[in-house]
């Protein structure tokens, strides 16, 4: 936590035990995140028919398919199987990042890098150190 959030932290406790959050608007309802006001409202109500439906972009769906399959290859670490998955790890990573998304994709490689190392040295054999750079 950063010096930041201790801070909000230790105001929020003190206007609680104050009871200055008491009795405001809404308290004890959940909070609504629909306040889209940058949003121009065609858009806005595209974007709630969509979610009403059931949609989620295609973008969501590889990124989900990017955490299964990082565990799958934390899993099939010295199997057969571990090249294929890279592999398919490899083209969703270039889909993710080609979609916009290369932060959310560089946080889930930067979660399973030892787990993704430890298996392309167990498929690969050892990897010299010049090329671990590249597994970074």
């Amino acid at each position: 936590m950063s010096i930041f959030d201790h801070l909000a932290e230790a105001r929020i406790s003190r206007a609680i035990a104050q009871g200055e959050l008491s009795g405001l608007p809404g308290e004890g309802r959940p909070l609504e995140f629909e306040d889209d006001c940058l949003v121009p409202s065609e858009v806005r109500m595209t974007n709630r028919i969509l979610r009403n439906a059931g949609y989620v972009p295609p973008a969501l769906v590889e990124l989900r398919e990017l955490r299964a399959l990082a565990d799958a290859l934390a899993a099939a670490r010295g199997t057969a199987e571990a090249p294929q998955l890279v592999r398919r790890m490899t083209r969703l990573l270039l889909r993710v990042e080609a979609a916009g998304l290369s932060h959310v994709s560089a946080a889930i490689v930067a979660r399973f890098l030892p787990a993704a190392q430890k298996a392309a040295e167990a498929t690969l054999g050892t990897v010299a150190p010049e090329n671990k750079t590249h597994l970074r």
